[in-house]
């Protein structure tokens, strides 16, 4: 069991020899993903169309909350005035709206859900792009996210940020 464990020693220690060169002429890159969101105009604009569109969803919205508590309003006003078989067309007519209203609300964050995920995948793929593009033209071995848990520390002056805003803003 003792001499198992030296020959393993052994070959890590062969391998991390091998290795080290290589290390040492490694090039790491750290991006601010934060950063990026907030200066890159392409974000900038995904960001609006999506804000846009949820905008036009919750005024959808409104005007459909603003008519079912008008019917509320009018079913309770009239309920003790109407027959019984006035009361009960109202009261169904007053479930459908809610019915209504329930699912238009469940579709409408499904939709910005979906639209959310999609523009996601999109400036992933764009990100993913620049990225290999800086990388290949740059000498990256390696391009980190400055916000991942493997990131321990960094010295700010391989911080290619500035650089992925730039690209992506000029792709456009």
């Amino acid at each position: 069991m003792r001499r198992w464990f030296i020959v393993f020693l052994g070959v890590i220690f062969s391998i991390s020899m091998l290795v080290m060169p290589a290390a040492a002429d490694a090039r790491i890159g750290i991006v601010d993903f934060e950063v990026l969101q907030e200066r890159s105009a392409e974000f900038q604009k995904v960001r609006e169309q999506l804000q846009k569109r949820a905008d036009e969803l919750k005024s959808k919205l409104a005007k459909e909350n603003t008519e079912l508590g008008k019917l509320e309003d009018e079913y309770q006003k009239q309920s003790m005035m109407l027959s019984l078989d006035a009361q009960e067309t109202k009261r169904k007519e007053l479930e459908r709206k809610r019915r209504h209203y329930n699912y238009l609300f469940e579709e409408y964050n499904r939709e910005l859900r979906e639209a959310e995920l999609e523009a996601t995948r999109t400036m992933s793929r764009r990100v993913r792009s620049v990225l290999s593009d800086i990388g290949a033209a740059g000498g990256y071995t390696v391009i980190l996210d400055k916000a991942s848990p493997g990131l321990l520390y960094d010295q700010g002056a391989v911080d290619i940020t500035a650089e992925v805003v730039k690209a992506m803003d000029q792709q456009r």
